[in-house]
């Protein structure tokens, strides 16, 4: 039963608008890359692959009080049919698509063996996000000796 009350509850999420109002921010391509070098995650072995030209970005609380709303780490992890790259996909398209902000990235970091996602606000710098936990990390943290968000080979698709 608990099962289809979570079920119904994502479902109603789908398809109403977030009660929150986000303040975008138009920025651009240059912006965005200033901001994600400075924040040390472009370097030799990371490259950003643009989706778009024009950029909103909002600020991170507002964007906190998005995350509190989405349900993406609630999906039901699973391996190699939902894991992190499907979180991280889900995760940026929500964003996109529920709040018109896309200053979130797909990061498939290959150094680290894991996908995640990194944002970028208004009125902040960058942070990485893992929308498995909702919770924010940082460059190099990891598993016990395991880093899984190390940076240094791989995408990141914004």
């Amino acid at each position: 039963m608990g099962e289809l009350i979570e079920t119904l509850e994502r479902f109603k999420k789908d398809y109403i608008d977030p009660p929150i109002m986000t303040t975008k921010v138009e920025k651009d391509n240059s912006w965005l890359h200033n901001q994600l070098w400075k924040a040390g995650f472009l370097g030799e072995g990371m490259k950003k692959l643009n989706l778009d030209t024009k950029r909103y970005a909002c600020t991170r609380q507002e964007f906190v009080n998005w995350i509190k709303w989405d349900w993406t780490n609630k999906r039901r992890w699973l391996e190699e049919e939902y894991d992190c790259d499907n979180f991280a996909f889900s995760f940026k398209a929500r964003t996109d698509r529920k709040i018109g902000i896309n200053c979130v990235g797909l990061v498939i970091d290959y150094s680290g063996g894991h996908a995640y996602n990194v944002v970028a606000f208004s009125d902040e710098a960058p942070k990485l996000y893992e929308p498995q936990a909702d919770k924010w990390v940082t460059l190099g943290q990891g598993k016990s000796s395991t880093e899984m968000y190390v940076l240094k080979s791989g995408y990141i698709i914004i």
